[in-house]
């Protein structure tokens, strides 16, 4: 078994103590910042999570290589340059004087066996793939080769945030959830599952630009009018994941603040075609025919983009050509002609954990396909057993969240129509990705050219190619939306990244 799995941190229940816990707290002080989040505040000794709804908590305790700039583009963190040896050698050297919250200084060697840990996980195979391999070379440099040229080497090494090796396999550390040791700006004073995670400033932290934020508390509020209760009530100074129907009363509170994080969620369909009916391509263009992906985003309100593709509008590779297509009379033309004009049954995995508004589109999607003589039967899961539903391909549709960050287009595109691998092989999971030769040799076209301009053109073919094979049926993209106290100073917060990031937030007195 990986370490990683020894080192991961169980998660617990929300339970009925916290309406208790957050009713008890006063008015948080000047230096110290209460948060209220729809997720489980939980450390991990180890960054093995691709979702950044749950990775801000390690955003806390971690600094990855390469992280989002205020421009939204990325740029390096814990790297100060790199050297191009080859098209897939390239050399790269750390920040100097970085330290863990243990005290041990950082250094090439804890790069590569976190990477070494990250790259045994299977949901992080398709992801690390394309790197033949990671070396230290001295303290701190190391050397990433890669199977062939890699465009997106870069945004891939944005995934690995260097852990402690020194601290982790000493054997008194893989068992308490306190041991964790990153080079973060906070790390972690107390850890109470499902109530409250603690944080305090790591006084050693290597960026001189600092907030003045000493203490920070994560609470899990899952219900969602819970949370804005807690702000309302100013027991939290800060929320994430604020429903839009409280955007309104939000702003009429002179004393709080309404803010978008750039980073997009993305909603959409995909298809299991080992079910005869989907693996027809008429049948495929039909269901996207069928859905009114704009009347989506409008019962969602103005923070919904209706989405026909992958990229998202101003990404480079996004194609302004690909237009929304909801026609019920050429859907239903198609599905005659694919002999299903009687219609048929679809089943479709939703993880229960679909937020607020969100889980509105399940019902209009349902009335949608009627339309259309498709019954829609949706099956709500819990994480778990949506994930295996994901995996074994025991439902027709998946309704499938995706963080839509800068340049990872054709990391999403791999992940949805190439089998796990690098090379390509012909084994694979026991739910195989969707199979077309042209769009697999676009995205592997686009991964492999360095040249942005080049992997722009190729990425909006390849975008024309999916629409036309109508491989995914794309519903919307939808901004976070953020509220918290007004005496806190939000312009350096860096809402480019999917998230807000603290280590440079300023609360006023």
């Amino acid at each position: 078994m990986a370490l990683l799995a020894k080192l991961k941190i169980k998660s617990l229940p929300i339970t009925l103590l916290l309406l208790v816990s957050l009713g008890a707290w006063q008015q948080a002080k000047a230096n110290t910042l209460v948060w209220g989040t729809a997720f489980h505040a939980e450390p991990q000794q180890l960054v093995d999570e691709l979702d950044a709804n749950s990775n801000f908590i390690n955003h806390l305790l971690f600094d990855p290589l390469f992280l989002l700039d205020q421009q939204g583009r990325i740029a390096p963190r814990l790297i100060t340059k790199w050297k191009i040896i080859s098209p897939t050698q390239i050399q790269f050297e750390l920040r100097s004087g970085v330290v863990f919250h243990s005290g041990n200084p950082l250094t090439a060697e804890d790069v590569e066996w976190t990477f070494q840990q990250l790259s045994q996980q299977a949901h992080l195979h398709a992801l690390f793939a394309p790197i033949k391999s990671l070396k230290a070379l001295n303290t701190l440099q190391f050397e990433v080769r890669t199977y062939r040229p890699f465009s997106e080497l870069i945004q891939r090494l944005s995934f690995i945030f260097p852990a402690d090796k020194q601290f982790y396999t000493t054997e008194e550390n893989t068992s308490s959830s306190f041991a964790v040791s990153g080079t973060g700006p906070f790390k972690v004073s107390r850890y109470v599952p499902g109530i409250v995670t603690e944080f305090e400033i790591h006084s050693s932290y290597w960026r001189t630009n600092r907030s003045n934020v000493q203490r920070i508390k994560v609470v899990p509020i899952k219900q969602a009018e819970m949370r804005m209760a807690s702000l309302f009530s100013r027991d939290v100074d800060i929320v994430d994941h604020v429903p839009e129907n409280y955007v309104e009363l939000l702003n009429k509170d002179k004393q709080l603040s309404v803010i978008q994080t750039e980073g997009l969620k993305w909603l959409a369909i995909e298809l299991n075609q080992r079910n005869p009916a989907l693996d027809n391509r008429r049948v495929r263009q039909a269901l996207n025919l069928a859905i009114d992906n704009i009347r989506l985003a409008e019962v969602l309100g103005p923070y919904a983009l209706a989405s026909t593709q992958l990229s998202i509008p101003g990404q480079a590779g996004y194609n302004a050509e690909l237009l929304p297509r909801y026609n019920l009379l050429l859907a239903h033309q198609l599905l005659q002609q694919a002999g299903y004009e009687k219609g048929f049954k679809l089943t479709m995995a939703v993880p229960e954990s679909l937020f607020g508004d969100q889980s509105k589109v399940v019902s209009q999607l349902v009335s949608m396909l009627d339309r259309v003589n498709i019954s829609l039967q949706p099956q709500w899961l819990s994480d778990q057993d949506y994930q295996l539903a994901v995996d074994s391909c025991s439902s027709d549709l998946v309704l499938t969240r995706r963080q839509g960050d800068a340049g990872n287009v054709l990391s999403i595109a791999r992940a949805m129509f190439l089998s796990e691998g690098e090379p390509i092989t012909d084994e694979g999971g026991p739910c195989e990705a969707y199979q077309n030769d042209k769009i697999s040799q676009l995205i592997l076209a686009g991964e492999q050219e360095l040249d942005e301009e080049k992997r722009a053109k190729i990425i909006q073919y390849l975008e024309q190619q999916i629409y036309q094979e109508a491989v995914f049926v794309p519903l919307y993209w939808q901004r976070k939306i953020w509220a918290l106290n007004q005496r806190i100073d939000i312009k350096n917060m860096n809402r480019a990244s999917p998230f807000p990031l603290f280590e440079q937030l300023q609360v006023l007195d």
